[in-house]
C-alpha cells in the first residue's frame, strides 16, 4: 500500500447561510499520519467529509494524487473511512467483515479470505479470524475496522473520532497500534480528534481548527512549543494566563502592567505600546523562585491545593483572586504550604495582544 497526497485549494462549505469551513488550502503530504484537532462545531468532520466525498464543497477543489476529484462520488475515490460506531456485521465472522469490501468487488472467496487473513496478520488477529465481533474486546473491534478499512487498499484512510468510545488505558494502548499500523502500510491517515493527546501522540503533522478556519498547522512539538495564536495556546496543553497592558517592546520581548505586577515575554505576532495583552505560560515551565536563575517575573503567591494525576502533580497556587498552576513530577514530596515566591523565564512565556486574530 502507498498513500496519495490530498490537497485542499479553496475548499470552502456552507449550509445555508452558515459558513461551516471558510476558505481552506491544506496540503497533506503522501503517507503523512495528519490530524485535524479542534472543538465539536469547529468544522473537522465536515472536512473530512469532503475529502471522503460524502460532502461536496460550496467552493474550492479536492485533489488527491495529483487528481482533482472534487466532483466524484466516494465510491471512486481511493479513500476509506472508519466511523465512530465502526459499523461491523454481526453475523459475520471476523475475517467475513474483512473480506466484505473485497466481495462488493466480486473478488473470489479463496482470494477473500487469503487477503483477511493477511491483514488480520497485520493487526495481530490472526487468531481471531472465525469469531465474531461481539466476542472481541472493543481495541480488537477497533482494529478490524481498521483491517476491512484497508482491504479496498485505500491510499488515504480517514477517521472520525474513532477512539472516543474506549476507555482510557485502551485508548493510549490504540493510540500505539494506530501509529504502528499506518507505518507499516504506508497510507496516509487523516485523523479527526477533540483530543489534544491523541493528536499529539500520534501524528506527524496537526492542524488546529476553530469555528470553521485553520489556526495553524504544524507538528506536535512545534505547535505545543509556538503556537501561533492565543486559541492554538490555550486549546493544545495548558497555560497560566495574566491580562494586561503592553508598557514596552524591545527585541521582541513584550513588558506587561498586569494586576500581578510587571511581567514580561516573548511577543507572539505583532503589537504595539499601549496595547491590551495577555501573557500565557505553561504550568511545566513555572516554579518555585528558589529552584530557577533570578527573573524579573516573580509572583507572590499562596498555596491552594494538590491534584495528584499518578506520576505527576499538579499544585495550585492563588494570586490575588487568581490561580495559577505548576505541574511536576510526583517525587513524594510534601508541598510548601503558606506564601511562596513563583517565578517563571521571559523566554518561557508567550505574549498575545488581543488583536491577534
Amino acid at each position: 500500500m502507498r498513500g496519495h497526497e490530498i490537497r485542499l485549494e479553496q475548499v470552502c462549505v456552507r449550509f445555508g447561510a452558515v459558513t461551516a469551513v471558510e476558505p481552506t488550502d491544506l496540503t497533506i503530504e503522501a503517507g503523512e499520519f495528519f490530524s485535524i484537532l479542534g472543538p465539536s462545531g469547529c468544522g473537522k468532520t465536515t472536512l473530512l467529509r469532503v475529502v471522503s466525498g460524502f460532502l461536496s464543497p460550496s467552493e474550492g477543489r479536492v485533489l488527491i494524487g495529483g487528481r482533482d476529484l472534487t466532483a466524484t462520488g466516494p465510491a471512486e475515490r481511493p479513500t476509506a473511512m472508519i466511523f465512530q460506531s465502526l459499523a461491523l456485521f454481526p453475523q459475520m465472522t471476523v475475517w467475513e467483515n474483512v473480506a466484505f469490501g473485497l466481495e462488493a468487488r466480486g473478488v473470489d472467496k479463496a482470494t477473500r479470505k487469503r487477503r483477511a487473513e493477511e491483514l488480520l496478520a497485520l493487526v495481530a488477529l490472526a487468531e481471531h479470524a472465525g469469531k465474531r465481533p461481539s466476542e472481541l474486546s472493543g481495541g480488537q473491534r477497533q482494529r478490524v475496522a481498521i483491517a476491512r478499512a484497508l482491504a479496498v487498499e485505500p491510499a488515504v484512510l480517514l477517521l472520525d473520532e474513532p477512539l472516543s468510545a474506549l476507555d482510557l488505558k485502551l485508548r493510549q494502548h490504540m493510540r500505539a497500534e494506530l501509529k504502528a499500523i499506518q507505518r507499516r502500510t504506508g497510507v496516509t491517515f487523516i485523523y479527526i480528534t477533540h483530543d489534544q493527546g491523541e493528536a499529539l501522540a500520534m501524528s506527524d503533522r496537526i492542524a488546529v481548527m476553530s469555528k470553521g478556519r485553520i489556526e495553524q498547522v504544524a507538528t506536535p512539538d512545534g505547535l505545543y512549543a509556538t503556537p501561533a495564536t492565543p486559541f492554538v495556546a490555550t486549546f493544545v496543553g495548558e497555560q497560566n494566563v495574566a491580562e494586561g497592558t503592553i508598557a514596552a517592546i524591545d527585541s521582541g520581548i513584550a513588558t506587561l502592567d498586569t494586576p500581578l505586577g510587571r511581567l514580561s515575554g516573548r511577543l507572539i505576532g505583532k503589537a504595539a505600546a499601549g496595547a491590551r495583552a495577555r501573557l500565557m505560560v505553561r504550568p511545566e515551565r513555572l516554579h518555585h523562585a528558589a529552584h530557577v536563575a533570578p527573573t524579573p517575573n516573580t509572583l507572590s503567591a499562596a498555596f491552594a491545593r494538590r491534584d495528584l494525576e499518578g506520576p505527576v502533580e499538579m499544585l495550585v497556587f492563588d494570586l490575588d483572586g487568581a490561580q495559577w498552576s505548576i505541574h511536576r513530577q510526583n517525587h513524594g514530596e510534601t508541598p510548601r504550604t503558606g506564601p511562596v515566591e513563583l517565578a517563571f523565564a521571559t523566554e518561557d512565556a508567550m505574549v498575545f495582544a488581543e488583536a491577534t486574530p
